[in-house]
């Protein structure tokens, strides 16, 4: 029985940790549903998901109310991230300009670090190509066209690896746009 009673004991003190870490991830709330109405444009909408009211603020699906109004949505797990695109967004020309000092490389991405903004790329060499040190930093607001998705301006946390294209290069190094 003493042998059973030191068990539990442990076996509970194993444990006492991972339900303390959970409390900082989760958060139980009420909220009210049902009977929400959303118009958009004079029609009323249709969800999948009801929207719900918390702390007297409607919280409706983000992809149901970005498609609505003719937005892309896409969600990136690995770094819960949901990014927007406008359809009407005029990206800048992904252009090299040699004559201010850029260069041009080609290559696949193999290794994307989202949280430090850089990406590591196997070069595929020609006769014009200068050699890069890896991993590359990426400017912030790199530019990122997907020449297969009709030219689609790209978020950052949208690339991946695998992908190959031609990278440009500022004259400190950093990428400042990619296309693929």
């Amino acid at each position: 029985m003493f042998r059973k009673a030191v068990a539990i004991a442990i076996i509970l003190l194993l444990l006492a940790p991972a339900v303390i870490d959970a409390k900082g991830i989760f958060e139980m709330i009420k909220v009210h549903r049902g009977g929400i109405g959303i118009v958009i444009d004079g029609r009323e909408a249709r969800f999948e998901e009801q929207p719900f009211i918390y702390n007297d603020r409607v919280y409706v699906p983000i992809r149901f109310v970005n498609t609505a109004l003719g937005m892309e949505v896409d969600w990136n797990s690995r770094i819960k991230t949901v990014i927007i695109n406008s359809p009407d967004y005029k990206f800048p020309l992904a252009e090299c300009r040699p004559e201010e000092g850029e260069v041009f490389v080609y290559g696949e991405i193999i290794e994307i670090d989202y949280t430090e903004y850089t990406i590591t790329i196997h070069q595929h060499f020609d006769d014009n190509s200068i050699p890069i040190t890896n991993p590359l930093r990426v400017n912030r607001d790199v530019v990122i066209i997907q020449q297969r998705n009709r030219e689609r301006n790209t978020h950052f946390y949208q690339l991946e690896t695998g992908s190959t294209g031609g990278f440009i290069l500022d004259p400190g190094g950093t990428v400042r746009g990619i296309i693929i």
